[in-house]
């Protein structure tokens, strides 16, 4: 059995490889929409896959958030439960009730408070610096595929 140490180094990387594969959608969906690709066989709109698969992806971290609440009494200072309640259902109401324009800005504004509340917590020494590297990174990636399709409408 190997220890410990070696299962961590093993899997080191691992959050930052799904991270960026996570990102792939975002990119994929991004250009086809770019290209005037607005319809995918046996998937549909390629625009409500970006739609569908951004509130998914952001509604995940918000999640993330909670597991820190719950399992991070210092990171209570920042009452992750409420923030990532709060918007979790900012996310869904938008996707229920906004044009495909307005909830694209609304994703943003939310992926860009939850890269805020990381800024926070990685100040307040909850999360490491890799963390909030990568975070920062796929953020970036992710807000500007979905700010691309916007400017071509």
């Amino acid at each position: 059995m190997m220890p410990n140490t070696d299962r961590h180094s093993r899997y080191a990387n691992l959050p930052a490889i799904l991270a960026g594969l996570g990102a792939l959608p975002f990119l994929v969906s991004s250009l086809l929409l770019t290209l005037g690709v607005y319809n995918l066989p046996l998937l549909g709109s390629t625009a409500e896959i970006l739609r569908s698969y951004s509130l998914a992806i952001a509604v995940f971290m918000c999640g993330i958030h909670w597991g820190q609440y719950l399992q991070d009494t210092q990171a209570r200072s920042l009452n992750l439960l409420m923030t990532s309640n709060v918007l979790t259902l900012i996310l869904w109401f938008g996707f229920l009730v906004t044009s495909f324009v307005v909830y694209f800005v609304i994703v943003i504004a939310v992926f860009l408070a939850l890269l805020w509340v990381d800024y926070r917590l990685h100040k307040a020494g909850r999360i490491t610096a890799r963390y909030f590297r990568m975070r920062l990174a796929v953020t970036a990636v992710v807000c500007a595929s979905l700010a691309l399709p916007l400017s071509f409408i």
